[in-house]
């Protein structure tokens, strides 16, 4: 059975109606009490039977999205209709195709319907947004506390993880995922600098929500994407596209809880814009798109609202073989700094800041056990210690060379090595900070 290419991970997030039913929903995705799971594309079905012998029968029309199951669960879409979707999405092999719907599913479809989301209809979103007021509020006395205290008073990883499920409870992924992403530095011996910068970009998210309705547009929506809002692919492909031959440049994996993630950063070669195609996968399923490092796709890319956007979706595209222009990229570390303050003073939350770079070279020092990246003019940023970086040592033979990478204020992570109109890529693999 099709996947439906308008359904994704990242859409079904915004019928959940809060994170324990969505966790819920997660729970029955290996599940073995499907005594039923069948389809034809349009519609799904399926009966689930419980450990006390209780069976369930769910129901879900993809387009216009319907959810309905016989469970008598106060939260609607229920646990039983979202782990469909999920199923669907994730693992094609359970299904059965069937083009006739069972007479007890039609009967859902003739049922009241509810109003077609994902147009949140204004309450809707006047209920989350007072959901999420109430979370800021609460993030800022937990901020104040460490501000009060100290962070020395708050190193252990489990209180962060609270406060991050509380955040995700009160429609804030995005900022519960920096929260859990704080956890990770601890373990590193130094962590006080990057855990400082931390709390202040939290807390200047606070400060900035509180301000909200004084923003312009660009602003609001550069602010709700800081705090998880997240947006339908299919609105995002009603603005205006941005035509060009676009450039595989850098790939990157990672797992955040049982969610795998990867980036896929693209250059145009005529806007010479860099853009961001962020996919999601859940479980052992594979990611829908397949990008190959170092192709040209000739197509027209739609970038997410807000101010120096970056994250970008395909309206279309085709493979091309036509000669592509490597030329442009940061001449030196000090156009890296400027290009990189300029976009942090309009888009403050910005955690991935994605960089070519020309004439540049890493070195190893073997008492410190660190790697620098160096420019022709002697700047120096420091480096992760990873495989990655062995390699590109390895490739460079410590001569300049042109390297893509990410950015984040003070560590650059390479990502491929562009020689001699090749791109090579750098083995990279994260844990967490999706974005």
């Amino acid at each position: 059975m099709n996947k439906s290419p308008g359904w994704s991970y990242e859409r079904l997030l915004n019928y959940a109606p809060d994170s324990r039913t969505l966790s819920q929903a997660r729970g029955l995705f290996f599940a073995k009490r499907w005594k039923l799971l069948e389809g034809n594309g349009a519609f799904l079905w399926g009966e689930y039977e419980t450990i006390h012998g209780h069976q369930y029968k769910a129901f879900v029309r993809l387009e216009p999205p319907l959810f309905r199951c016989s469970c008598k669960s106060r939260r609607r879409p229920c646990k039983h209709s979202l782990a469909l979707v999920l199923l669907f999405l994730n693992r094609p092999d359970v299904w059965v195709v069937k083009e006739e719907i069972p007479e007890w599913a039609a009967l859902y479809i003739q049922h009241k319907e509810a109003p077609n989301p994902p147009k949140i209809n204004v309450s809707q979103q006047e209920k989350r947004i007072q959901l999420m007021d109430q979370g800021v509020a609460e993030l800022e006395k937990w901020l104040l506390n460490i501000i009060q205290q100290g962070l020395a008073q708050f190193t252990n990883p489990a209180d962060w993880e609270n406060i991050a499920a509380r955040m995700v409870d009160a429609k804030l992924g995005a900022i519960a995922r920096r929260l859990r992403y704080c956890t990770t530095l601890f373990l590193n011996e130094e962590w006080l600098d990057p855990i400082t910068k931390e709390v202040g970009s939290l807390y200047l998210f606070v400060r900035a929500w509180q301000q909200k309705s004084t923003l312009t547009k660009p602003q609001k929506q550069t602010l709700l994407q800081a705090a998880g809002w997240s947006i339908r692919k299919d609105t995002i492909l009603q603005n205006t596209a941005v035509k060009d031959n676009w450039l595989v440049l850098g790939l990157t994996t990672g797992m955040e809880d049982k969610l795998t993630f990867r980036r896929t950063w693209l250059r145009g070669e005529q806007s010479k814009k860099i853009a961001l195609i962020l996919d999601f996968s859940y479980g052992n399923r594979g990611f829908e798109d397949h990008w190959v490092l170092g192709s040209v796709l000739n197509g027209a890319l739609v970038f997410y609202p807000g101010n120096a956007a970056i994250r970008a979706v395909f309206k279309n595209y085709q493979s091309s073989r036509e000669p592509y222009d490597f030329k442009a990229g940061y001449q030196n570390l000090n156009e890296l700094g400027d290009g990189y303050s300029q976009t942090l003073a309009v888009s403050p939350w910005l955690q991935t800041f994605p960089c070519l770079l020309n004439d540049v070279y890493p070195t190893f020092n073997k008492k410190t056990l660190s790697f620098t990246l160096w420019d022709k003019e002697g700047q120096g940023v420091p480096m992760n210690t990873t495989a990655a970086a062995w390699q590109f040592l390895s490739i460079s033979g410590g001569q300049p060379i042109t390297v893509f990478g990410e950015y984040n204020g003070h560590v650059f992570t390479p990502l491929s090595i562009i020689n001699q109109g090749s791109v090579m890529e750098l083995n990279v693999s994260i844990k967490g900070n999706v974005k």
